[in-house]
């Protein structure tokens, strides 16, 4: 009997995992956050849980750095620097100092400082102009937790969801 029931259970589970699936594909599609958390320089909209909006604060920084490394010729690293130098907490950091609610496992290790790969992805990061980008990894399974890149024809991408932080 028992062999029976861990067959049921693994086959509600599977189930379970496949509607979870569709229902992030589903909200991916349509340019809905798939997650709780902001990317620096937008906040949540107070009255609308899926709609992001403007954080001025870091919006100015998020300029700069684009203002630095296109106009300026500065470097990543460069840019990282003169953040620090400016005592800039960097986006993890920023989150906490304003008491966002944000969860991240590796919280205890963050220093506060700006690192080139941080400048990086936020460079690289078509959010800022107004384009909702998901879908980018996923997990193997609901067994296996390990995350994988998706190609990115695969990715969910969907332009003015929110307000651009810097035009194209």
């Amino acid at each position: 009997f028992a062999p029976f029931l861990n067959v049921m259970n693994e086959w509600y589970l599977r189930d379970q995992s496949r509607k979870v699936t569709t229902a992030y594909q589903l909200k991916g599609k349509q340019g809905l956050p798939t997650n709780n958390n902001c990317i620096y320089g937008y906040r949540k909209d107070p009255e609308d849980k899926n709609h992001w909006l403007v954080d001025e604060e870091a919006a100015e920084v998020v300029k700069s750095i684009y203002h630095w490394f296109v106009n300026e010729g500065y470097s990543k690293m460069g840019i990282a620097k003169r953040l620090n130098q400016m005592g800039e907490p960097n986006p993890e950091a920023y989150k906490k100092k304003k008491g966002f609610k944000y969860n991240n496992p590796n919280s205890d290790k963050n220093d506060g400082l700006w690192s080139a790969s941080t400048i990086a992805r936020i460079l690289q990061n078509e959010v800022y102009t107004g384009v909702m980008v998901q879908g980018r990894n996923r997990v193997i399974s609901y067994k296996v937790h390990k995350q994988i890149n998706v190609p990115e024809e695969e990715w969910f991408v969907v332009p003015n969801t929110h307000e651009a932080i810097i035009d194209r």
